[in-house]
């Protein structure tokens, strides 16, 4: 049985440890990777400088927390819609994705970790080793490719591209496009980036 003491440390640890999660994507939505310093992290949040530190190592390592957090990368929402099967899988994910920003979510985070992944080295590496590689992995066994780590890759900039003018440039009339519609184009494309045997032929 813990000790009463060392329960309420490690809540108020935890407690801590989320408060920098949130002030780091504030910074990093509002201020990009660079500009973002850990000691305006801290003092957003409330703690020590030295917290952020003995929690994630360094700043690259908070914003790879971040970047491997949450649902806002399209392949997280392609990993867990595997889980439920294959059938339809273009369409449900482009239905998924639409509807989760359509629903309010904030774009910006997801903004900032693409933005973060293309100055951050490190970033990148873990968000290929963490996500894309083993999200390409499952891709493979699905659907029997062998070049599934393209074809993930051409999912996610697809849903990325398709995030940014609907939700940050507002194009129209893809904007105020129904969902629905924004499936039936999207849809069979990414299906066809999964799971088409030879789309080159």
């Amino acid at each position: 049985m813990p000790e009463p003491g060392r329960a309420g440390r490690w809540r108020t640890g935890q407690q801590s440890r989320q408060r920098i999660i949130d002030a780091a994507r504030e910074r990093f939505m509002h201020c990009g990777y660079e500009r973002a310093t850990v000691r305006a992290i801290a003092a957003d949040a409330g703690v020590d400088v030295a917290m952020v530190y003995y929690f994630f190592g360094s700043k690259e390592g908070l914003f790879t927390e971040l970047a491997l957090r949450g649902p806002e990368h399209p392949l997280h929402q392609l990993a867990e819609l595997l889980d439920e099967g294959t059938e339809q899988i273009g369409n449900r994910l482009v239905r998924g994705f639409i509807e989760h920003w359509d629903a309010g979510v904030v774009y910006e985070p997801l903004v900032a970790v693409w933005r973060g992944a293309a100055v951050q080295p490190q970033v990148r590496n873990v968000l290929q080793d963490s996500l894309a590689g083993p999200v390409a992995e499952r891709v493979s066994a699905e659907f029997g490719v062998s070049d599934a780590e393209l074809r993930v890759e051409l999912v996610a900039s697809h849903l990325v591209g398709l995030a940014f003018a609907r939700y940050q440039l507002k194009i129209e009339p893809l904007a105020s496009a129904e969902i629905e519609d924004v499936v039936a184009w999207v849809g069979p494309t990414i299906h066809r980036y999964l799971a088409d045997p030879n789309p080159i032929a």
